[in-house]
């Protein structure tokens, strides 16, 4: 395939560069990419959906609560029946919205186990699109619906049933979803107490046929025994499902994106056109790219040489350009979330410098580097432990054996330094501790296990020897060496 002329640039300079999506606003559909592998997460009977930041939790949630966008994917995934479904927004990382009660009025009204599945119900209840009469509704507030919800012992199970005998006959299927729930509190064991309330809400719900609940969790939140602390909440996990992007789907999203560009989308779509790569299809006024080139890899590393060229440099041992970028951008079980593959596309455009190709190693490397810059900030936006974790490894080289590691971890006195961050946290922080660490009987021992935190974090893997190494996401702005690598961040 020839190089795309050099105006496709632009398109790339129009990709999203916002941090994260919220639930609240619907994204357009010139800006939706709809994997075969995400119908899962969508789906109204699964439902714990596991997502990392940046994979697209918010991004769905606010699909499936919008009743037009929900239209539009109805279509994509028809085995769902989208088209029947009804939703609400049960929670969300929105600070200002009249949908569900915010984190702080939620402090005051959940103060025990009771008043917090009293809450969860009345959210559920007063949402729905036949809500029960006599509650509490508009200026009233949440706190007078929770206390509704609390007069009756049974905490409103005949109100539950009428709703599901109507929504039957309706034939409709009505979903609260709940997304953003790590910031349902400022401590992480109020955070815990409220999900399990969801998780016992969402196994009442089980037993009525037409009202269902997603929960949007992180990967730490399942990995917490605590939050799991509801009888039977196992059931729940039998068809969970995560939020993974194969190396088909980045591209397939970037195809879409680049596509219904303002600037440079029409010179994108022409030259596919033109080359063979597979017409593009008009929909509700945005251009979709067909199966031919978001199922097929092998005509995507074609467009993608026409954009970037085949090599990482000189010849293939620098690197196929197709296969570097995901790989490069891969936590460590190989999964690149979108927000940083585009945010790597968009930086590799503004910084190329060649007059033959829209994309060049210089611009892919620097694109690369900027996208580990930001996940690791955000990373130290959610554990607030670990930027003592990872400037303590500044200027060694992997891989490194565990004594090793450990070595320096000791030399810098992580572990101290990890205690107190625990006891100095305020009220206004959420302190996520280092899974078990602190629960160690020995030193050694706490150390091992803050590997084990890392590996489960996917920020570290062990290789076969042994020896533990860690992905260039995070290598590279943590300043960590990697022999015949690209050098970290300056």
């Amino acid at each position: 395939m020839t190089p795309f002329p050099l105006v496709v640039r632009a398109a790339f300079a129009g990709l999203p560069d916002e941090a994260s999506h919220i639930a609240t606003r619907p994204p357009s559909w010139a800006a939706t990419f709809t994997p075969r592998d995400h119908q899962g997460a969508l789906d109204p009977n699964r439902t714990i959906v596991i997502g990392d930041r940046g994979t697209g939790k918010s991004f769905w949630s606010s699909v499936l609560v919008d009743a037009a966008m929900r239209g539009r994917v109805a279509r994509q995934y028809k085995r769902l029946e989208l088209d029947r479904v009804t939703s609400a927004l049960g929670y969300s990382s929105a600070a200002i919205t009249d949908r569900h009660p915010a984190a702080d009025e939620i402090a005051r009204i959940a103060t025990d186990e009771t008043r917090t599945d009293a809450l969860w119900r009345a959210i559920l209840l007063r949402n729905a699109p036949s809500p029960p009469k006599g509650m509490p509704a508009g200026r009233l507030g949440w706190q007078a619906a929770t206390e509704w919800v609390l007069t009756d012992n049974a905490l409103r199970n005949r109100e539950f049933l009428e709703l599901d005998e109507w929504l039957v006959s309706q034939r409709l299927t009505y979903l609260l979803v709940f997304d953003g729930l790590d910031l349902l509190a400022s401590r992480w064991s109020d955070i815990r107490a409220r999900v399990r309330g969801l998780l016992r809400l969402a196994l009442a719900v089980r037993s009525l046929r037409a009202v269902r609940t997603k929960l949007f969790l992180r990967p730490d939140m399942i990995r917490d025994p605590e939050v799991w602390g509801v009888g039977d909440a196992s059931k729940l996990r039998h068809n969970e499902v995560e939020l993974r992007w194969r190396r088909r789907d980045l591209y397939g999203l970037l195809w879409t994106l680049l596509a219904n560009a303002p600037e440079g989308g029409g010179e994108f779509r022409n030259h596919l056109t033109g080359d063979g790569g597979g017409p593009f299809a008009l929909e509700d006024d945005s251009w979709r790219p067909t199966g031919a080139i978001t199922e097929d890899e092998v005509k995507q590393e074609a467009i993608f040489h026409a954009l970037a060229g085949p090599w990482m440099g000189g010849g293939p041992r620098r690197g196929n350009t197709f296969t570097w970028v995901p790989n490069h951008l891969a936590d460590a079980a190989l999964s690149a979330a979108p927000r940083s593959f585009l945010l790597a596309m968009r930086d590799a455009a503004h910084n190329a410098k060649s007059e033959q190709l829209v994309l060049d190693r210089t611009g892919i490397e620097q694109g690369v580097r900027i996208a580990s810059k930001v996940r690791v900030g955000e990373l130290q936006e959610d554990y607030r432990w670990m930027p003592e974790v990872l400037s303590a490894l500044q200027g060694l080289t992997i891989p490194l054996d565990r004594a090793s590691l450990i070595g320096r971890w000791q030399e810098r006195e992580v572990l101290e330094k990890l205690h107190m961050l625990a006891k100095a946290q305020d009220s206004d922080q959420r302190f996520i501790p280092p899974g078990r660490v602190f629960d160690r009987p020995t030193e050694t021992a706490a150390y091992e296990e803050l590997i084990a935190v890392m590996i489960q974090l996917r920020i570290c893997f062990e290789l076969s020897d042994g020896r533990i190494n860690m992905p260039d996401l995070f290598r590279l702005e943590a300043k960590i060496k990697r022999r015949g690598g690209m050098r970290p961040v300056a």
